[in-house]
């Protein structure tokens, strides 16, 4: 049978090893304890990701390290954990890579390790190494790749991006050496260079060495310690004898080391609002520049059709993918398969991500295997005992919850009040920041249809008819309500959502009262899309209930968009009064404004449905409430409460 994406799915020679397809899972790290969990060796989400089909599997030696105080993944006793997580990465068939880092580190007086003394890219005192220390470290890393190759591993990935000893040494900011290390171009590529030369010396000429770089450390505003995209070009072009690919990524993880400081990390694990796969541009330069080199592209990929056409057109040779094989560990195979309508769509929202919810909640918001892989098996255990499930509310929530107790084997009947399915991402049909959002309610909407769900559109439940189809589970999921704050004047006003549709035709200036995330958003688009926005908010934090790095990510463009006269907001502020084309309310100096709009939002927030939820208790014992009318919530929590609730029923 002719493959689909003949190009993707095409063998590659790296070094002495053949991948079986052009697609290398990419190092996210897994929690340490879990991990060394006695009980789970190699670690929870890893394994799915290297049964997936991806050709190469890829984990930190960080996360491998740590066991007794050990400080390498290769020391006596880490050898048990890392010899199951190699056993774990190859058993789908996957070859095994490990990624080594080469970091700077502060000592035990918080002092940075660095090339210069100064300030370190975490915003504390830095020590410049001397010579006799570089060359230390050099040999250290050139000796835990050795034990790499020897342990077992089929491919080094040598970390010298975001916040690597080669990034600061490339900086001509952090970098201020006045030896032959410091200085020109060529002297602040020398100790990078040296170190992969040593590296490839210990490993052997045709062991895979892949090494990942940023083209910089984030946009010249953000991060001013950066080098330029040509001065990493030189770099390259010195390695490349050296090295069988280089894997092209940006920014840092974690510039300035405090939370409030991360303005670089939303350009190494992008969100919504910036394109995908942007580092392209610089991939392909690469290829182009320096022939014969492999060129491994990150960052935002998720379309195996994009994939395939640029693998074909030269511009990479492979692919590297985070955060869509934590959303859908098996897209590799259904894309080798052809079946692109089951691939869950990556949300780039950054929830799986530690530093972007301070672990306030690190799991996945379409996946609710992820890191639950022992409460959330592959494929569900058919019920022994098939019910009749009724599920009230066609959202995400309820949707998951429908197909969930299908795949269980139940009867399932989903009630939806109006003409489709979606509930509140039907928004995601206008706003360019939600196409991401929009292919995962088409996702589920396509899942629902190849289902045994009867779906019943345009039928308003009631607690009769519900009770007159004797169900034997009942799984609430109505929704919230938009909020219409009793503020004089609000009948002048409009619930923002409602402009969606004609987002493109209306004209004129707005005022958005609420700052929250659907606030936020709105105004950003309307202000990108040449019209001007001011939000009024209440709190002092725009979106405050986004994660941190969407937050910082959004907060971005906002300043962009301000600094281009279109968007404008009030924190602080209360509004006391909304008239025909106006909004007077207090400022944060608790000053009397008025401020002239052709248009007036409301978006406040949303409240629940309980009293109509409720309202359905009494008709099966069994009866569950998810979603927004449990608690407004985000997509991650509908998508893992509605999983547990169709589970379970």
């Amino acid at each position: 049978m002719a493959l689909k994406y003949p190009y993707l799915f095409s063998p590659f020679k790296l070094g002495d090893k053949e991948l079986k397809n052009r697609i290398v899972g990419a190092p996210m790290g897994t929690p340490r304890a879990v991990l060394l969990s006695a009980t789970n060796y190699g670690g929870i989400s890893i394994e799915d990701r290297s049964n997936g089909g991806a050709a190469v599997s890829t984990v930190g030696d960080g996360y491998i390290a740590g066991v007794a105080g050990t400080k390498s993944a290769f020391e006596k006793y880490a050898r048990d954990v890392t010899r199951e997580v190699i056993s774990v990465q190859k058993g789908g068939g996957a070859l095994a890579m490990v990624e080594i880092s080469f970091h700077g580190f502060p000592d035990k007086n918080g002092i940075c390790e660095a090339p210069s003394d100064g300030t370190s890219l975490w915003f504390t005192p830095a020590r410049g190494l001397t010579k006799e220390e570089m060359q230390e470290k050099i040999r250290k890393l050139a000796q835990t790749c050795r034990e790499a190759k020897d342990f077992g591993y089929d491919i080094i990935l040598l970390h010298f991006g975001h916040d690597s000893l080669c990034s600061v040494y490339m900086s001509p900011v952090w970098n201020q050496r006045t030896d032959e290390y410091g200085g020109s171009l060529e002297n602040r590529a020398r100790f990078p260079k040296e170190a992969i030369m040593a590296v490839r010396k210990a490993v052997g000429p045709d062991f895979p060495l892949m090494v990942r770089l940023s083209r910089t450390l984030g946009p010249k505003n953000i991060v001013p310690e950066t080098f330029e995209e040509d001065d990493m070009m030189y770099l390259i072009k010195q390695i490349q004898p050296y090295v069988n690919a280089v894997n092209i990524s940006n920014g840092m993880d974690c510039y300035g080391g405090v939370i409030e400081h991360y303005e670089a990390n939303v350009h190494s694990m992008s969100t919504v609002f910036m394109e995908r796969m942007h580092n392209l541009k610089f991939a392909a330069r690469v290829k182009q520049e320096v022939p014969g080199l492999a060129v491994c592209l990150v960052g935002g990929i998720n379309d195996p059709k994009v994939c395939d056409e640029l693998i074909r057109d030269g511009k990479v040779d492979l692919v590297m993918i985070g955060r869509q094989l934590i959303a859908d560990p098996y897209w590799p195979k259904k894309a080798e398969e052809g079946r692109d309508e089951d691939i869950v769509q990556c949300l780039r929202c950054l929830n799986c991500y530690h530093i972007s919810t301070v672990h306030e909640n690190v799991q996945c918001s379409v996946n609710p295997r992820f890191r639950r892989e022992k409460r959330v098996p592959l494929k569900l255990e058919k019920t022994d005992r098939p019910k009749k499930v009724v599920v009230i509310g066609g959202g995400p929530a309820g949707m998951k919850a429908a197909l969930t107790a299908d795949e269980k084997g139940h009867q399932v009947i989903l009630l939806e009040k109006s003409s489709k399915l979606g509930g509140q991402l039907e928004c995601a049909d206008y706003d360019k920041y939600k196409e991401d959002l929009r292919k995962y309610r088409d996702y589920l909407i396509r899942q629902i249809n190849k289902s045994h769900v009867d779906v019943r559109l345009n039928c308003e439940a009631t607690p009769e008819y519900v009770k007159s189809l004797h169900p034997e589970g009942l799984i609430v999921a109505v929704g919230a309500d938009f909020i219409t704050p009793r503020i004089p004047g609000v009948e002048n006003a409009r619930q923002a959502v409602s402009i969606y549709p004609q987002i493109d035709e209306i004209k004129g200036s707005f005022v958005i009262i609420g700052g929250g995330t659907i606030g936020s958003e709105i105004a950003l688009e309307l202000a990108e899309r040449g019209k001007k926005a001011t939000i009024i908010e209440m709190g002092d934090t725009l979106a405050a209930k986004g994660n941190w790095l969407y937050r910082l990510a959004l907060r971005q463009h906002m300043n962009a968009a301000k600094e281009a006269g279109s968007l404008d907001w009030k924190l602080n502020s209360k509004v006391k009064e909304i008239g025909k084309g106006c909004v007077a309310y207090e400022d944060e100096n608790g000053v009397n404004q008025v401020i002239k709009a052709d248009h007036i939002l409301l978006a406040v927030g949303l409240r629940s449905r309980k009293a109509l939820a409720n309202s359905f208790f009494g008709i099966t014992p069994n009866t569950v409430i998810i979603g927004d009318c449990e608690r407004v919530a985000k997509v991650i929590e509908a998508t893992n409460y509605g999983y547990f609730a169709g589970a379970n029923i």
